[in-house]
């Protein structure tokens, strides 16, 4: 398992794209530091298939800036997930999410590598919202099935 975690204050990029944090769980487009606006926004096409597993679970997800059309695909053995964020009222007031998310993901990780061969990975990027307003820890995590769902300790901190 690998990972990186970066702070970010992303008050002056949500202004410019004339956008407010989401208040629960929302998947983050791969280009949102770079994109003009919203409409520019490119989500990871595993997003598609991961709204269907939360929903079936009753956990809602929404696409950050509303609908898309806009989605990458990737021709690679490694799985791109789409970028996930939390907000800090939904951690602080659901301890369990964040398990049951993380299950989740690494259910459809481990469904989608069964059967390759190699050294097969996944690939996220977490957005979690601190207590600070504006601020934001930027996880990028790479590792296999087992990794994210161990992964959960490392989120539970940052909160």
């Amino acid at each position: 398992m690998e990972y990186r975690i970066e702070e970010l204050n992303i008050d002056d990029r949500l202004e410019e794209l004339d956008l407010k944090l989401p208040v629960g769980l929302s998947f983050f487009p791969e280009n949102f530091e770079t994109a003009k606006k919203k409409g520019d926004f490119i989500f990871t096409e595993s997003m598609v298939d991961l709204n269907k597993l939360f929903r079936q679970s009753n956990i809602s997800f929404e696409a950050f800036g509303g609908d898309t059309e806009l989605y990458r695909s990737r021709k690679n053995a490694d799985i791109y997930l789409p970028a996930i964020f939390l907000s800090f009222s939904l951690i602080s007031e659901n301890p369990n999410f964040i398990s049951v998310s993380l299950n989740i993901l690494s259910s459809y990780v481990y469904d989608r590598l069964r059967g390759s061969f190699g050294k097969n990975t996944a690939q996220v990027e977490f957005y979690i919202e601190t207590k600070e307003k504006g601020k934001v820890k930027k996880i990028s995590f790479k590792g296999d099935s087992e990794a994210i769902k161990n992964f959960e300790n490392i989120l539970k901190a940052l909160k």
